[in-house]
């Protein structure tokens, strides 16, 4: 059951407050009944208990990326790459482990798709796999490639990221577009071997990892993202709903020429000048 505190305006419903207890729709109901009565407005005020029974339920807490952690050593003889052997934590318990033939950078991002829970890793550099986060094992993974896409970080957009919790399934207020997203797609930022001189972001198709499967598209172009290491991917990559309508926001280095404010492109540029 929710609890929705509502007022007629012109013959119209408007929500003023949804809660999860009745208690707290009741204590809203009284203030804004106190606070019209003082100001002479004529406004009632009501809570209308609404059954919720086979409506989306909210994700649960914590989220994936709260929840799941990684325990990292890493390994660097004289003259090789650093690479690291990982320990996936579920808490205190270690669930999954797997080896990294290079640093580890920001190559774990737990999420979740209904009652499964995931996690993209990258055992390979020049490879996205997915794991299973129930049984430790690696259930899809790219081919890798000398001259592959090497992944830098990874991002799955979580409910929690883009909802915060304020409008609950059976209000006025609720629609389609707040039981987005679902876990099935994500963003996978980093560059082509021996083009590391900035991040470059693609989309990843996890709509079928239950079956093995991952897809990868260079669906926005050759895009450089505004990023480093130490910066959490919602800082720059932003996603949202509206109308049926998905869209993501990424922030990109812009320059400008400081003389006249006109934007520069950096294909201005020669190679040797940069």
């Amino acid at each position: 059951m929710i609890f929705e505190v509502r007022f007629d305006v012109d013959g119209k419903l408007v929500a003023a407050g949804c809660y999860a207890g009745r208690a707290d729709a009741e204590a809203r109901r009284e203030e804004l009944s106190a606070c019209a009565q003082r100001e002479g407005r004529v406004h009632r005020y009501w809570v209308e208990e609404i059954d919720t029974t086979g409506l989306f339920e909210l994700p649960s807490w914590p989220t994936p990326r709260e929840r799941f952690t990684i325990r990292v050593s890493t390994n660097q003889a004289p003259g090789t790459w650093t690479t690291c052997d990982v320990e996936v934590l579920d808490g205190e318990r270690v669930l999954g482990n797997y080896h990294r033939n290079y640093a580890m950078l920001q190559t774990f991002e737990p999420f979740r798709q209904g009652d499964r829970l995931f996690a993209l890793i990258s055992p390979d550099y020049t490879a996205t796999s997915v794991m299973d986060l129930e049984t430790g094992e690696v259930l899809a993974s790219e081919e890798p490639s000398s001259f592959g896409f090497c992944p830098v970080g990874f991002y799955v957009p979580d409910w929690w990221d883009i909802n915060d919790g304020s409008v609950l399934p059976g209000s006025l207020h609720w629609s389609a577009d707040k039981e987005w997203p679902s876990g099935d797609f994500g963003f996978v930022w980093g560059c082509i071997w021996g083009d590391d001189s900035s991040w470059k972001v693609q989309y990843l198709d996890l709509s079928d990892v239950r079956n093995g499967e991952i897809r990868r598209e260079e669906r926005f172009g050759y895009v450089k993202l505004a990023t480093s290491p130490d910066r959490p991917a919602m800082d720059f990559i932003r996603c949202w709903r509206l109308q049926g309508r998905d869209g993501v926001e990424f922030s990109v280095p812009t320059m400008f020429d400081l003389a006249s404010g006109a934007q520069i492109q950096t294909d201005d540029f020669d190679d040797d000048d940069e």
